[in-house]
């Protein structure tokens, strides 16, 4: 419960419905240990004009959190479905070595190593 509830903040944050301050006086009344922190994983608003998604996740393009499971978010920037740098190890059987998440334009994706999945 605690967890889909962050997790409906921090969508709300990254879909533009609610700014960092609304978006961590929410986290910090549930206890949730994430934060969001200027220059850090704060999306800025010239950034979330800038973010759009699509029907698919490869035409997700702009600025989302990457959760990578250990507690803290960073911002990531998104282009045609693709991060920056692999964040996991893709195996030969399509598992991947560490589950990681991207939350960008109020939606969830899966990561394998660069690329943006449905989650």
């Amino acid at each position: 419960m605690k967890q889909s509830r962050m997790e409906e903040i921090l969508r709300d944050y990254t879909a533009g419905k609610l700014d960092a301050q609304q978006a961590n006086q929410e986290l910090k009344k549930m206890g949730a240990p994430v934060r969001l922190q200027p220059g850090r994983n704060e999306i800025t608003e010239v950034e979330q004009q800038a973010t759009r998604v699509g029907d698919t996740p490869d035409q997700a393009e702009g600025y989302g959190l990457l959760d990578t499971g250990t507690g803290s978010m960073e911002k990531v920037h998104v282009h045609r479905g693709r991060l920056e740098h692999a964040v996991n190890q893709v195996q030969p059987d399509g598992t991947v070595n560490m589950l990681a998440y991207v939350l960008i334009g109020g939606k969830r994706y899966s990561v394998q190593g660069d690329m943006l999945t449905e989650a």
